[in-house]
């Protein structure tokens, strides 16, 4: 029996959220595994890391001094409440937190806590006249950059559109395997097909547990977006071909690259981090794909991995290479806020140097496919330019781009890359 912690979720809450504002880890993995009541904690964290910017301003409005990291956190978890979750009667929300806060705050501290959380709520529609005259970045909690890259690139409409998606709670969303089975009649009647792509994916009701799901147990589908198999039919794919996706995990591409092999051929998934890995394995052994290989590797020195030179040439490889997540920040919520042109230049040079590290891995005539979940213009075509413009030996070929809301699916591109 798994143990599980007794812990108030919203002590959880406010603590992952002290944590992540003084060291930017990824909140996901702050979210202790056995936890009670999981659904509300995670939406608790991911929405107020999604809404941090306008709840910060709020903040502003109510308190006289910066409340230090441990009582921030908890005053923002319970302005989330009150301002962004319907669900939650007010009253509710306020008691909750506050006995919550006794876990780690002094007495002084809770009541400072309490009286904030109450003057917001006698203030709250006063709070909201004033939110909606602010400018898009506080209304819609989204950085400047960002936003002023996308009015740039996509137009002013456009750009407030995006932000609105990726302010929406992101639905969860599986793809079932190409074979039939009576789980999968039963997936197919259960569940809403998802309108990109009705044929194999299905969007999950909100608070179903995907584990208790038909056929989990058995690798009857994996959860995720349409957007992801872009990449995948890019790669024009026969039974018997050699794939190597060098960056693999979680595992999505590559098992949906094995379902359309048939399970005849080989698909090598590699990834560089042990933790990614682990993750990997544990979905590869529930896909139950014989044709899936998974091996440690860095994708910048793809030839140095002995395990991979034993295997060249690949007839496809396929780079979905790390990148700034702007096209999947309803599911990614805290990317936003690490988004910095310094960053994305050091993403730019990691990304070029996987294109240089596939290339001698590739066998003559075979194929690329680059793909990102980005949506800045650097990080896709231009990217893709400034590297043919050196390596004449190869030459783009048909390319697709999802950008949301109008395509209904999380925000990706990829090209092939097709050698001469």
């Amino acid at each position: 029996m798994n143990p599980r912690t007794t812990t108030s979720p919203r002590t959880l809450c406010a603590r992952a959220i002290s944590r992540w504002r003084l060291s930017g880890d990824f909140p996901d993995r702050l979210i202790p595994e056995h936890t009670d009541q999981r659904n509300l904690v995670q939406e608790m964290i991911f929405g107020t890391a999604r809404w941090v910017r306008m709840l910060e301003w709020i903040l502003d409005h109510l308190v006289s001094r910066q409340p230090d990291p441990e009582t921030e956190g908890y005053l923002l978890i319970g302005l989330y409440q009150l301002f962004r979750m319907d669900n939650i009667p007010a009253h509710a929300a306020i008691n909750e937190t506050v006995e919550a806060a006794k876990a780690d705050l002094d007495p002084a501290r809770i009541r400072f806590v309490n009286g904030v959380l109450r003057n917001a709520l006698r203030q709250h529609s006063e709070i909201l006249k004033s939110l909606s005259r602010m400018d898009d970045g506080v209304r819609l909690s989204h950085p400047d950059i960002l936003l002023q890259r996308w009015i740039a690139n996509y137009g002013q409409a456009a750009a407030t559109a995006l932000c609105e998606w990726n302010n929406r709670r992101p639905a969860v969303v599986i793809r079932l395997r190409n074979r039939e089975s009576a789980e999968m009649a039963t997936l197919r009647t259960m569940l809403q097909p998802h309108p990109a792509l009705p044929e194999c994916f299905y969007i999950v009701p909100p608070g179903t547990a995907i584990h208790e799901l038909p056929g989990f147990a058995d690798g009857a589908f994996y959860v995720q977006d349409p957007a992801t198999q872009m990449a995948v039919d890019l790669l024009e794919l026969k039974p018997g071909m050699r794939v190597l996706d060098a960056c693999a995990a979680p595992g999505g591409k590559a098992f949906a690259c094995a379902d359309i092999l048939g399970d005849h051929g080989l698909v090598l998934a590699a990834d560089l981090h042990e933790d990614r890995l682990r993750r990997l394995a544990e979905n590869a052994e529930r896909m139950k794909f014989s044709c899936v290989r998974l091996i440690q590797a860095d994708a910048t020195a793809l030839p140095a991995a002995s395990g991979l030179r034993s295997e060249a040439p690949f007839d496809r490889i396929l780079l979905d290479v790390p990148c700034s997540n702007t096209g999947v920040l309803n599911r990614r919520p805290d990317a936003r806020w690490r988004f910095t042109e310094e960053r994305l230049i050091g993403l730019l040079d990691v990304q070029r140097r996987m294109l240089d590290a596939a290339v001698p891995l590739l066998s003559e005539g075979g194929m690329i496919v680059y793909s990102t979940c980005s949506l800045e213009p650097e990080e896709n075509l231009r990217q893709l330019q400034a590297w043919l413009d050196v390596n004449p030996t190869f030459q783009r070929g048909r390319q697709r781009i999802s950008l949301p809301p109008a395509s209904g699916t999380d925000g990706a591109f990829a090209a092939q890359l097709c050698r001469k």
